[in-house]
């Protein structure tokens, strides 16, 4: 879940946002709209915008936005984004696996070496020593250090896409390289972070993943979303654009 997509839709409730108020919501209503053939939304620069259609808005919001959790006003969006457990989001969503609160939004997932994986509440119970490697998916995770050790990483955490709300707070200080999708939904990720420093882990042999093991079906449902430049990852929407195509880190060996 994207709370800032959120958050930009709420900015409808009492009034007409501009288009920079709601311009990664709009991204995401355009890939909508295309793929579903409907009109709800319109935003234009300099201009303030516009729900068309208030049902198919919230058609758009529980389906693309909340993966099929079902809201169907402003009020709806508010008491999901202000759930703290997995008890007041059944209240609120019905369904705690379609959660908007992240079983760990309240610790760090940290593995040193070959180690196992520990679960930290308290930020500062955590000594990291060098660079940390900060990975999307949990299946890689947790076959992380036969992978990347090789690469020299030695310590890792796990993100779970954007990240919980500890481990956002924890790496603000760290340096960090975050091994991700090289897809579209990854340069959101990479750009929600604040880190000391910061850098996308770039595989020696991306172009071959990219050309034998590439992801189109997920490139067709992103695309709409692919920014036209960024300062450092040009690198990758330039092969996401080459193969029209993305590649997920699973496949990566």
């Amino acid at each position: 879940m994207n709370k800032s997509l959120l958050n930009q839709a709420l900015k409808f409730k009492d009034n007409s946002p501009t288009f920079s108020q709601i311009e990664k919501l709009y991204k995401e209503a355009l890939l909508y709209q295309t793929q579903n053939d409907v009109t709800f939304l319109k935003a234009k620069s300099r201009t303030k915008s516009k729900i068309l259609d208030m049902e198919v808005f919230f058609e758009f919001i529980s389906e693309h936005i909340l993966d099929n959790v079902t809201v169907n006003s402003f009020d709806d969006i508010e008491k999901i984004l202000q759930a703290k457990t997995r008890k007041e989001n059944i209240a609120t969503s019905g369904d705690s696996k379609n959660s908007i609160v992240r079983v760990f939004d309240n610790v760090v997932i940290y593995q040193e070496g070959n180690s196992n994986p520990i679960l930290y509440k308290d930020i500062t119970d955590v000594k990291p020593k060098e660079q940390i490697l900060a990975i999307e998916n949990g299946e890689t995770f947790l076959n992380i250090y036969p992978l990347m050790s090789r690469f020299g990483f030695k310590e890792y955490i796990y993100l779970g896409g954007f990240s919980n709300t500890l481990t956002r707070e924890f790496l603000k200080d760290k340096n960090v390289v975050f091994f991700l999708d090289y897809d579209i939904e990854a340069i959101r990720i990479y750009d929600s972070f604040e880190c000391k420093s910061k850098s996308f882990f770039k595989h020696p042999d991306i172009e071959i993943y990219f050309k034998n093991n590439a992801n189109q079906n997920l490139y067709l449902k992103q695309r709409a979303a692919l920014p036209e430049k960024h300062t450092e990852l040009q690198w990758l929407i330039e092969l996401i654009e080459h193969h029209s195509a993305v590649v997920e880190q699973e496949i990566i060996e």
